[in-house]
């Protein structure tokens, strides 16, 4: 067996994940190109109810450190989403919440449910742009009511400190065109540095989303730190990694087998267990 990634504390011979990441819907209202979203062959669903509650109760016996409620899809558009993350806030009162969202759809009913949940580790905004023309073209929506939202977001955070962390972020244009590159990633930085004060920025590379989007992200070779969070999409099958969209490359079925067994599972400690480059899809990919 591989040395453990994992919570070392746990009894020898079964390993958790330290992260759970949970489809609550694969619905998103943004159309990004450097996302594999809008090429999904999955139908969009929500997850049911007595999944998702089957998920929490045996999240208590894994005790992650984080959940994470989205995957592949805009958190937002899950008109249970609150119910759900206040379920979590109860249920697992030591568990962090990181949350991920375009941000398009925060507005003032929305923020304020926000500011009532507990345990919220990290807001991650996904902006990615710094002007109107081309955040259209970019992700397909309206970046005033975007950005006024974000702007909005941290404001209210400041006032009553719901989260620990709002992060605003963009994908850049890619390492084809350094000097353009650059020009982005420094326009972007100085908007939200002059603009939104208090949030933290980053600007990330693009990913291949397992080679059906280009990047001149280069390959390494190592063992995917990614695999220590466990990827339950919306229909309840555990996909290999959050990189895997289309959910082709699948551990286990949540509907029907533990997620502890499904990730002690053998393929699952396979993945785990070497470096990239000696499976598919892992070859292929370009995200650490």
């Amino acid at each position: 067996m591989p040395p453990s990634l994992f919570n070392k504390k746990k009894s020898v011979g079964t390993e958790y994940p330290e992260e759970l990441q949970i489809e609550t819907t694969n619905r998103c209202n943004a159309k990004c190109n450097f996302c594999h979203h809008p090429f999904m062959k999955r139908p969009l669903t929500d997850m049911s109810d007595s999944l998702f509650e089957k998920i929490i109760k045996q999240a208590k016996e894994i005790n992650p450190k984080f959940i994470l409620p989205f995957l592949h899809g805009e958190m937002f558009l899950d008109k249970k989403i609150f119910d759900r993350i206040t379920y979590i806030n109860k249920e697992l009162p030591t568990t962090k919440l990181s949350l991920f969202t375009n941000a398009s759809l925060l507005d003032s009913e929305r923020l304020a449910a926000l500011s009532k949940i507990q345990n919220i580790n990290l807001i991650h905004c996904s902006l990615n742009s710094y002007n109107t023309a081309d955040y259209r073209e970019r992700v397909g929506l309206n970046f005033e009511v975007t950005f006024d939202n974000i702007k909005e977001l941290v404001r209210l955070n400041k006032e009553r400190n719901f989260a620990k962390e709002i992060l605003v972020s963009s994908v850049e244009f890619g390492k084809e065109n350094k000097v353009k590159n650059k020009e982005y990633n420094d326009k972007f930085t100085k908007l939200i540095t002059e603009n939104i004060p208090g949030a933290t920025v980053k600007v990330g590379y693009k990913y291949n989303y397992l080679g059906k989007i280009f990047s001149f992200r280069k390959f390494r070779n190592l063992r995917c730190q990614r695999l220590r969070t466990l990827c339950i999409l919306a229909n309840g099958l555990v996909s290999l990694c959050c990189m895997d969209m289309d959910g082709e490359y699948i551990l286990g079925n949540a509907n029907e087998k533990s997620l502890l067994d499904i990730y002690n599972g053998d393929l699952a400690r396979e993945y785990r267990s070497g470096k990239k480059a000696k499976f598919i899809p892992c070859k292929q990919c370009n995200m650490i």
